[in-house]
């Protein structure tokens, strides 16, 4: 059983998965020796879908990260509470009156895209120490504090591991190669040592370990056109599901599943 607040991921069926997604290819790079010539339907004609793309970029530097762990989100209730007006010196006087053992150095920001006002702490144990001590209740109200990344807008990202099957061996020189060709559906975090080129691989398949917002958006094929026209068609099969946070250890860093080659 999954723990409190974790997303309880499962396998989609194949009739709930696009059927394909393609990675064009330049004219620099030589089709696969495997790849074939298939007609296109009309179903799968450009002008037949809609005009639209999703790309996973890479994650945030550690400076970034560390940044984003200093900030968090001041919520006050109950709805009609007066204190909303004026959000910042409220917040303020509740942390001078109910918690001035911790520090004070923390930044009230003027505008926030979340709660009623965005803090900004000296460090990210300052933010930590704060939030052990909520909630802060002061003359009928409360303030709740959550932290970056973690407000009711935020879509839990799921994790998965897949295995590409019949993967061209000239796209698996490299781990580019392998996020270029799955960036449309998901983030690649890993890629198995095992399967390139360069180290004895496993031919079977290419096994890759994604961060992508639903299992869902992962297709049934992955087609890679080539610029003379030809293609590769490489089976998707999904091997697990999975919620990021139990990928995590405790300073926040992604647990890797594959062991160095």
């Amino acid at each position: 059983m999954a723990a409190p607040g974790v997303t309880t991921w499962e396998i989609p069926s194949d009739s709930d998965r696009p059927a394909f997604v393609e990675s064009f290819k330049s004219a620099r790079v030589p089709a696969a020796a495997t790849a074939v010539r298939v007609a296109t339907p009309p179903s799968e004609m450009r002008t037949s879908r809609p005009l639209s793309a999703t790309v996973y970029l890479p994650p945030p530097a550690p400076e970034m990260v560390y940044f984003a762990k200093r900030h968090a989100y001041a919520y006050i209730t109950p709805a009609d509470s007066p204190f909303r007006a004026a959000p910042g010196p409220f917040v303020r006087r509740v942390f001078r009156t109910l918690a001035l053992d911790l520090p004070q150095t923390f930044e009230i920001l003027r505008r926030s895209c979340h709660g009623d006002a965005a803090l900004r702490f000296r460090t990210p144990d300052d933010r930590e120490a704060a939030m052990r001590r909520q909630p802060f209740a002061l003359d009928g109200a409360t303030v709740r504090l959550v932290r970056e990344g973690e407000t009711p807008d935020v879509t839990r990202t799921a994790m998965d591991c897949l295995a590409l099957r019949d993967y061209p061996a000239e796209q698996r020189r490299a781990r580019q190669d392998v996020e270029e060709n799955c960036c449309a559906f998901g983030f690649v975090l890993e890629v198995d040592p095992a399967c390139f080129v360069a180290a004895a691989p496993d031919l079977a398949a290419v096994r890759v370990v994604l961060q992508l917002e639903h299992p869902r958006e992962i297709p049934r094929e992955l087609r890679i056109r080539y610029a003379d026209g030809s293609r590769s068609v490489v089976p998707v099969e999904i091997l697990r599901v999975w919620d990021r946070s139990e990928s995590l250890d405790a300073n926040g860093e992604h647990v890797p599943v594959f062991q160095p080659g």
